[in-house]
């Protein structure tokens, strides 16, 4: 009962910092987990290992945690942050001491989300991880972006870089089973489609996609 936040959507929490790409087999072990706060839920809405991330299938192959278990853990190292839930107290500690509107310079820290994990990783808050995460970031246009660009050459971070091939071929977004990558879902100003997306899609959780179990998401049949 005791927690301030929970990483819902991120992009990637691997016990280590992303940087070394020391992650999943050969690098960390079944003690690695049993050595904190965690708990295993089975989801059959889950990817195979063989569709997860690289990263991810490899740090939950090394925990021995079997196929269509989601983990929900004290947090390591939580990237980004695409969808979390905070407590009240934690709201006005983010504002006030973790990411206030006019960060400390001698901290060094320039991104909100990183003012987070700081928080997380270094004791100020008690945070858990869902893993794999239940939203994940798509590549798109990006006001940041734009505007790092005109002033330095911008590249993929690392964990986009390792996951690009496989998201190509699955044309779904990492760790994500049945999303809007490929565009199923846009109703381009349709709304008797946006109905149904929401009846069948947001409310049953059925998967309308050709070649695709609509009750798991998974794919029937590989090519």
């Amino acid at each position: 009962d005791d927690w301030d936040l929970l990483y819902i959507g991120h992009c990637g929490d691997y016990f280590g910092d992303i940087q070394t790409q020391s992650i999943g087999v050969g690098h960390h072990h079944p003690h690695d987990l049993r050595a904190i706060p965690h708990k295993l839920y089975e989801d059959k809405t889950m990817l195979y290992r063989t569709d997860l991330h690289p990263f991810t299938a490899s740090l939950l192959t090394a925990f021995h945690v079997p196929e269509q278990t989601r983990i929900v853990h004290k947090s390591q190292w939580p990237l980004c942050t695409f969808g979390y839930a905070i407590t009240r107290r934690t709201a006005e500690r983010i504002l006030t001491e973790i990411a206030p509107p006019k960060e400390d310079p001698s901290r060094n820290i320039i991104a909100y989300d990183a003012a987070v994990l700081t928080g997380c990783r270094d004791g100020a808050l008690n945070c858990f991880t869902i893993n794999p995460e239940l939203f994940h970031h798509m590549e798109g246009n990006s006001l940041i972006a734009n505007e790092e660009s005109s002033e330095r050459v911008v590249v993929r971070p690392p964990v986009d870089e390792a996951g690009l091939e496989q998201t190509q071929w699955r044309m779904e977004t990492s760790n994500i089973g049945c999303g809007f990558f490929d565009g199923s879902f846009y109703y381009d100003g349709d709304l008797d489609r946006l109905a149904l997306l929401r009846e069948q899609v947001g409310t049953k959780g059925r998967c309308l996609k050709n070649g695709r179990d609509p009750q798991t998401g998974q794919l029937t049949l590989y090519d």
